[in-house]
C-alpha cells in the first residue's frame, strides 16, 4: 500500500491542519532563531527538531506557520529577524530526516475528467511549500522545494493546454539559498479547490486542482 500525507486547500493554498496532539506531547521547546543569510525554513526545521518523515514534517511546518504567522515560505524569511522554531526529542530507535540536497527528477502533466493533475518526482523526501502569486495574470501557483535543484536535463518549459493549468515552469536559484520553484500558470475563476499529496516511498510529490462545481 503507498504511504501518502494529503493537504485539502481553497484558492489560499496553505497547509492543512493536522491533528497534533502527539507531536505537543513530544514536544521538548520552541527556540528564538536569529535569522541568517542562507536560512530556510525546511533548513531551520530539521536542525532544531528530530522529524522522522514526510508525515510529521507536515505537522511540524504547520506547527511553524501559526508560531510565525505571515512567513508562508523562506523567501519572506528577514536576515537579522527572529523566529520561533519548534523543537521535538527525538523518539528512541528512530532516524532523524537530515538536511541534504535533493533533485527534482521528473515532472508530469494530466488531464482527468474534472481536475488536472501535476507530479513532481524527486531523489529524496522533500515537501515543498506552496502558494500563490496575484500580482499579474495569469495567477501562478507556485512550489518552493527548499534545498532541491532540478536536474539539468529537466525540461524547463512544458505547455499544458489544459483548462486550468496552462503551463508549468521549473526554475532554482543558488542564493541565498538552493532552491527550485515550479510555477504552475492557471486559470483561476475556473478552480474550485486544490489537493496536494506526497508519496513518502516514491518520493513523489502531487498537486490537483479541482474544477469549480456548478452551483
Amino acid at each position: 500500500m503507498k504511504r501518502s500525507i494529503r493537504f485539502f486547500c481553497l484558492l489560499c493554498i496553505l497547509f492543512a491542519s493536522f491533528p497534533l496532539g502527539h507531536l505537543f506531547a513530544a514536544e521538548h521547546s520552541v527556540s528564538v532563531h536569529r535569522v541568517a543569510a542562507g536560512d530556510s525554513i525546511r533548513q531551520l526545521l530539521l536542525k532544531y527538531g528530530c522529524i522522522t518523515s514526510m508525515g510529521e514534517y507536515a505537522k511540524v511546518r504547520d506547527v511553524f506557520a501559526r508560531l510565525n504567522p505571515g512567513i508562508s515560505h523562506s523567501a519572506l524569511l528577514a536576515a537579522g529577524g527572529d523566529v520561533s522554531v519548534p523543537v521535538f526529542v527525538k523518539n528512541s530507535g528512530t532516524t532523524c530526516l537530515s538536511f541534504a540536497e535533493q533533485r527534482i527528477v521528473r515532472v508530469e502533466f494530466e488531464s482527468l475528467a474534472s481536475a488536472e493533475r501535476v507530479r513532481i518526482y524527486l531523489d529524496g523526501p522533500v515537501l515543498p511549500d506552496v502558494f500563490t502569486l496575484k500580482t499579474a495574470l495569469p495567477v501562478r501557483l507556485v512550489c518552493d522545494f527548499d534545498g532541491v535543484l532540478p536536474m539539468a536535463d529537466l525540461p524547463r518549459e512544458i505547455l499544458c493546454e489544459g483548462r486550468m493549468v496552462q503551463k508549468i515552469r521549473v526554475g532554482h536559484e543558488d542564493k541565498p539559498f538552493k532552491r527550485a520553484r515550479i510555477v504552475l500558470d492557471v486559470v483561476e475563476p475556473l478552480i474550485g479547490r486544490i489537493e496536494q499529496e506526497f508519496f513518502e516511498q516514491e518520493s513523489l510529490f502531487t498537486i490537483t486542482v479541482f474544477e469549480e462545481s456548478p452551483k
